[in-house]
């Protein structure tokens, strides 16, 4: 099988999508598919929706299928047909993240809505991350209007051969409750309500690392560096931005809490790989961490914004840390029952097969 894959920018970018993308790739290449990225510059939205690309001009068209990395929709959502009725190859949208549940002004949603909601009506098939994602599609465009569609869960095997806890971490109540927080620096995500929590908390009982890119939203990682100053956190809170596959198995190794409580998580690949560390972890009832959080189980699940229950768990944690082990343990053994990537890999794969076959009747 000829796969092309079409995203915008550099496919090795860090985030749980580009993730996807890669593991992906790895999986249909093992399976002895031939793999094409194809790559579009990024462009600033409004100008995207106007200035489409000609995708037979930037495609192969010698492909069997061409999948089509959602986040490209402004670029690609008028063009699409066209594409399709000339080339004969059908079209494959992934879908990491609708961006139009995201955390955004209203002009701007209802913008989004319009445009993702056009973008489905032109692929002949939908591949998304999670069953939050199957809902916004159906939202957007009615359950009864759905292109063929696969729910294709992320794995957390990202880590090769590093060693794998067999049962949680205990630690001393005398040490500090260690917090980590893997993700880009976004004001969606909610590290500022970590913060504001630890300032409510006993002085020096945690500490928080906070692993993840600082470029995407310069403003807010300013705001966030003054607040570590102005609520008197810099002893305690260790910025280390991006960092590689082997750093990053070591912090989690050496944590013991993972909190990430974000507006909007289409899935969250981080919480399933939290939980091969043994780190239960703390997320918000939006977006898809209900569907590997089990709440008060594997870890806890609070409303977006509250930082008062955020609050009262992370102290009760630290206190109890025998409930913290049991949350560990429980988050380990959810792991084990969860997905790889090559099983993954295999359900897209057969969906792709799905697509093609009416092409190749």
């Amino acid at each position: 099988m000829r796969v092309g894959i079409l995203i915008y920018g550099d496919i090795a970018s860090q985030s749980g999508g580009y993730l996807y993308d890669r593991q992906l790739v790895n999986c249909l290449q093992q399976q002895g598919d031939t793999v094409e990225i194809f790559s579009l510059p990024f462009q600033p939205y409004s100008k995207a929706i106007f200035n489409q690309y000609d995708l037979n001009k930037v495609v192969n068209t010698k492909l069997d299928v061409l999948i089509q990395d959602e986040l490209v929709h402004a670029s690609v959502y008028r063009s699409n047909q066209q594409f399709i009725r000339q080339t004969g190859i059908p079209v494959a949208g992934l879908v990491h993240l609708f961006s139009a549940y995201a955390d955004q002004p209203l002009h701007r949603r209802l913008l989004l809505r319009y445009t993702e909601r056009a973008y489905i009506n032109t692929v002949n098939g939908l591949i998304l991350n999670s069953n939050n994602s199957l809902q916004q599609a159906k939202s957007l465009i009615g359950g009864n209007n759905m292109p063929p569609h696969l729910v294709a869960v992320p794995a957390g095997n990202n880590f090769g051969n590093v060693q794998i806890p067999e049962t949680a971490k205990l630690t001393s109540k005398s040490a500090p409750l260690k917090l980590l927080y893997v993700g880009n620096v976004i004001r969606q995500k909610g590290l500022h309500l970590i913060l504001h929590a630890m300032q409510r908390l006993p002085k020096n009982r945690f500490t928080l690392t906070v692993a993840g890119r600082l470029d995407m939203e310069p403003d807010y990682v300013n705001r966030i560096r003054q607040t570590i100053v102005d609520l008197n956190l810099c002893d305690q809170v260790k910025i280390t931005g991006p960092l590689d596959r082997e750093p990053l198995a070591i912090i989690y190794q050496s944590h013991h809490l993972f909190v990430l409580p974000s507006v909007n998580e289409a899935y969250g690949i981080v919480y399933v790989e939290a939980q091969q560390f043994g780190l239960p972890a703390i997320a918000t009832t939006a977006g898809g961490a209900r569907e590997i959080i089990s709440d008060g189980e594997t870890g806890y699940l609070i409303k977006p914004g509250d930082i008062t229950t955020l609050t009262k768990l992370l102290n009760t944690l630290n206190d109890d840390r025998q409930l913290l082990q049991a949350l560990g343990t429980n988050a380990l053994n959810a792991y084990r029952q969860h997905p790889a990537w090559d099983d993954t890999g295999k359900q897209i794969r057969n969906f792709l097969h799905q697509l093609i076959s009416p092409r190749e009747n």
